[in-house]
């Protein structure tokens, strides 16, 4: 059931997506590349990816525990060629899991250095 709440406001707006690694150093060095942004902020369990001029950043936040279970959100990168954003990915340090195509979209299932995944997508 889709309910009007009349709301045209929002309550705020996505400054940051943030992931949970255990290495800080191979995700930031990873995901800076795989973004192609720079570092903007970087801290003992913190590091920023892009800043405040193109929102949303990415923030690494190290934490201790492992992880263990399939994520419960994911970032989806819009690729132009698939197979070679893969073997980009792969070359700095990321691991493909999964690939299959739906309604004209195919989707590559990948995982960062510590294991967060996140998607490649490719539009026919």
């Amino acid at each position: 059931m889709t309910r009007d709440t009349g709301a045209s406001e929002p309550v705020g707006t996505v400054h940051a997506i943030v992931l949970d690694v255990n290495d800080l150093e191979s995700c930031v060095g990873f995901w800076s590349e795989v973004l192609g942004k720079d570092i903007s902020f970087k801290a003992d369990k913190y590091c920023r990816i892009g800043g405040d001029d193109d929102p949303p950043s990415l923030l690494l936040q190290k934490v201790p525990e492992q992880h263990k279970h399939k994520n419960r959100a994911h970032i989806d990168l819009d690729v132009t060629d698939l197979e070679a954003a893969v073997r980009r990915v792969v070359d700095l340090g990321g691991t493909k899991l999964d690939e299959f195509s739906e309604y004209g979209i195919t989707w590559a299932v990948m995982a960062d250095p510590d294991g967060n995944e996140f998607c490649l997508v490719q539009h026919s």
